[in-house]
């Protein structure tokens, strides 16, 4: 279904220039919207680390806590699996680490404009509409930083970017990152299945806050 050798030299030179955002188009495969109208019906979110020598076991016993029976047994749902398991290599080699943060949910809460304060994330929407990208030239900058409406943020709302299904976004995360966004259309739950990776430190920072709480 995919050329992973293609997305993973993306990935490097995306890694060795000084872009926000690197967005590897692919094409949706078919049946995926007829296979994810079963998943909404289970899925509401799950998070775990998912290691390079073991991602396909990692992400198969994180999904066996939501994923029902009659969704495994659909030949898509192998189809899906090998997906994020490849992209879960892909990124660890990206990373350079042996294992990374996973995401996988409905739930889409980010209304307002941000960056991403970690060094790189990646994002797979595999049902609903993708995030929402604002370039450099059509924010106001300022406004971001001074915690101002998106309308105050927002110079031209027809330089608004959506990801599209199935394509990968990677963004360069920090102060300077690309602003971006939950569309209105995700922010109800069950209406989008998006994945998150990023490196092994965020979940690790997100435990030890849960820890101390």
């Amino acid at each position: 279904m995919n050329d992973y050798h293609n997305i993973k030299q993306n990935l490097l030179d995306f890694k060795n220039d000084y872009k926000q955002l690197k967005i590897i188009n692919r094409k949706i495969p078919r049946n995926s919207n007829f296979f994810f109208n079963k998943v909404f019906k289970c899925l509401n979110s799950v998070s775990g680390f998912v290691k390079y020598n073991s991602s396909k076991q990692d992400l198969g016993e994180l999904l066996n806590r939501i994923i029902t029976k009659d969704i495994k047994c659909d030949p898509f749902y192998r189809l899906w699996l090998d997906d994020m398991s490849n992209l879960c290599k892909l990124f660890c080699k990206f990373i350079g680490d042996n294992k990374i943060s996973f995401w996988l949910g409905t739930e889409r809460g980010c209304k307002r404009y941000h960056v991403d304060m970690v060094p790189f994330r990646l994002l797979v929407t595999y049902a609903g509409q993708g995030t929402e990208v604002l370039p450099d030239h059509a924010a106001n900058r300022n406004a971001f930083r001074e915690g101002k409406s998106n309308k105050e943020i927002l110079k031209s709302k027809s330089a608004v970017e959506y990801i599209n299904k199935w394509d990968i976004a990677i963004f360069r995360g920090g102060e300077d990152g690309i602003l971006h966004r939950t569309p209105d259309s995700a922010l109800d739950s069950k209406s989008s299945i998006l994945m998150r990776l990023d490196a092994p430190s965020f979940l690790d920072e997100i435990e030890n806050i849960n820890q101390v709480a």
